[in-house]
């Protein structure tokens, strides 16, 4: 069936598609704020026995209709007391006029091996997982649709559409290694593949795979002072023929008042595409991050260098532990 995209709306939403949201996978500025989407060897690597995530990304409205992405995950570490970890992520993208979505659920599981004194962590993690994509076409205009001097959406658009949509499995794998040296100092890194099995992804029986992704990062902690900490983050992604490397880092400032644990700054540079910053706060057991990008790409010309902000929301819950300690009975008495 031959389709005729002229429709200008169309174009745009599938030329941004292609190269504003890093090929075809979903991702976030706060990568690191993100992190069973960013490597399935994440799940449960965090200080505590359950951590809830979430995130919001809004960007380019000043050029075209908003895009909006949603992430939502929940993982539980050592179940049972056993070397296994395990999380659910569902992810939610909303791009251009069309409302093309895709929406992801994900479960994935983690073997942590231990090394040594245990300071030293390798985790294996596998993610299988499930994407539906459609398209509202309802919400295109045609050159049908054109009356002679003005668009009239009562015309017929002139077009039949087979599918609207396409759902497919998909399978993700990472493996991360953790190193904790001392206290307020580690260092970690990980290499993941996203879409191992290439799922096709065309609504319109086309042979379009979603290409692997591959993802290499490498994280540090290191105090600096009594009451700041340094975080330097780099992260590399190459999918098909697109590639991004993002570095940077934040200043991490202990308040050790109450609840109020610590604030957090960072700057951060996405390669011929954007600059960002971001500050964050520790909360009890909640972590809030925000962060705003800065366009530097060619687009800059119509986004007036604006780009869009993101908020990311974590929280950890920690069970209590009784701290168990033998007494000695002594009579007070002769």
């Amino acid at each position: 069936m031959k389709v005729k995209f002229l429709n200008i709306s169309l174009c745009c939403s599938l030329i941004l598609a292609s190269c504003f949201s890093f090929g075809q996978d979903i991702h976030f500025s706060q990568f690191y704020n993100s992190p069973l989407n960013l490597n399935p060897g994440l799940i449960g690597a965090f200080k505590g026995e359950f951590r809830l995530v979430a995130n919001q990304r809004t960007q380019w409205s000043s050029v075209t209709t908003p895009y909006s992405t949603y992430g939502l995950s929940v993982d539980a570490k050592n179940i049972f007391s056993s070397p296994i970890s395990a999380g659910l992520s569902v992810y939610q993208d909303k791009a251009g006029d069309s409302d093309f979505s895709t929406l992801q659920v994900a479960f994935g599981v983690v073997y942590t091996l231990h090394l040594g004194d245990s300071s030293q962590s390798i985790n294996f993690g596998l993610q299988p997982a499930f994407t539906q994509r459609s398209i509202n076409y309802n919400k295109l205009q045609f050159d049908n649709q054109y009356n002679g001097s003005s668009y009239d959406a009562n015309l017929g658009n002139g077009e039949t559409f087979e599918n609207n949509g396409r759902t497919y499995f998909n399978l993700h794998g990472g493996v991360t290694w953790n190193y904790e040296i001392a206290q307020r100092k580690e260092i970690g890194a990980g290499v993941a593949m996203h879409n191992i099995i290439k799922p096709q992804q065309s609504f319109f029986n086309e042979d379009i795979p979603l290409h692997q992704r591959f993802t290499i990062n490498v994280n540090g902690l290191f105090r600096v002072s009594d009451k700041i900490d340094a975080l330097p983050n780099i992260i590399w992604q190459k999918q098909h023929k697109f590639q991004e490397m993002i570095f940077g880092g934040q200043g991490k400032y202990h308040l050790n008042k109450g609840n109020y644990k610590a604030l957090y700054a960072g700057i951060w540079y996405r390669n011929s595409d954007a600059s960002y910053f971001n500050v964050g706060m520790d909360y009890g057991n909640f972590h809030f991050g925000i962060s705003y990008d800065l366009n530097l790409s060619s687009l800059k010309v119509a986004s007036n260098r604006r780009g869009g902000f993101e908020f990311a929301l974590i929280y950890i819950i920690q069970r209590y532990k009784p701290d168990l300690r033998r007494y000695k009975s002594c009579p007070d008495y002769i």
